[in-house]
């Protein structure tokens, strides 16, 4: 089955495996508490890879990759001279993890190296960095076993929303899985596992809408299982968007509220001559919307 949204698009173009690419940013982001990253989104991953705007964010995430990699305490930093030495180190250790890759030795001599090699590589190394920290990491295994004994223990179990459900699919049926990953959004992912399409990772549904338009689709199929994910689809995701999108939607009212009331007073200013003491701290008029 191929369900036909209008956003159903490769996560990125041809140049990187999609799904190392997924990979990275569900480490990233399951793991939020031991990287210190700030990416949030794909599309934030995704620029960082690409250097929109600069390289320092790339060196900057790099590096937190590796010092995870390395069992350092969560949010360690590394300096850009230590690169060379714990990339080699590294290599040594993971052998297994590389021969599945192909990663230049060249990565090695320097950030700027890595750097200069194009995006497919830079996420091969970044997925690397994430395989060994996933295997050695302290922190994150105290994570994962945090997370396992909760789950044993129904007394104890937290909400689905809020566990680590970026360790697994969404929902797996025959030879395709369904991944869903963001945090104040939500992004569903088919993930098809047969010999042919192995790795390709395709972005199905970003909106309500598009969840709708596909659990519609997923319901007219003849399997339980199908109908089941439409279900939880409909029942779990379309919900959230609909309460994110109101929560935007009142953010947005109170910054045009507070831009306005800051032009009048600038009107004011300027017909009376006097200054006034204002407030232009946005985020105090907006402290009590939990959004």
């Amino acid at each position: 089955m191929s369900p036909s949204t209008n956003s159903t698009t490769e996560v990125a173009n041809a140049s990187y495996t999609p799904a190392n690419f997924a990979s990275v940013f569900a480490f990233v982001t399951t793991f939020s508490p031991v990287v210190r990253s700030n990416i949030r989104e794909p599309e934030e991953l995704e620029d960082t890879i690409r250097c929109v705007g600069g390289s320092d964010g790339l060196k900057h995430f790099a590096l937190l990759l590796l010092a995870a990699a390395f069992n350092r305490a969560p949010g360690a930093k590394l300096s850009e001279g230590q690169w060379p030495r714990l990339c080699s180190d590294l290599a040594s250790d993971s052998i297994d993890i590389l021969r599945r890759l192909q990663i230049p030795e060249a990565v090695a001599d320097s950030i700027d190296s890595f750097l200069g090699h194009d995006v497919a590589v830079r996420v091969d190394v970044l997925f690397w960095l994430c395989e060994v920290a996933l295997a050695s990491n302290s922190s994150v295994k105290t994570m994962v076993d945090q997370e396992v004994a909760k789950a044993r223990n129904p007394s104890t179990a937290t909400h689905a929303k809020d566990r680590l459900i970026r360790l697994e699919p969404f929902a797996e049926i025959a030879k395709q899985r369904y991944w869903i990953f963001g945090t104040k959004s939500r992004f569903l992912y088919l993930e098809s596992t047969s010999q042919r399409a192995k790795g390709k990772l395709e972005l199905m549904a970003q909106t309500p809408d598009e969840f709708t338009s596909v659990a519609a689709e997923l319901q007219t199929q003849r399997t339980h299982a199908h109908r089941e994910l439409a279900s939880r689809l409909t029942e779990e995701i379309v919900p959230f968007l609909a309460t994110q999108a109101r929560k935007r939607m009142r953010v947005e009212k109170a910054l045009q509220r507070q831009a306005m009331a800051l032009a009048n007073v600038h009107i004011y200013e300027t017909r009376t001559r006097k200054r006034q003491k204002v407030n232009y701290n946005v985020d105090d008029s907006l402290a009590s919307l939990d959004f």
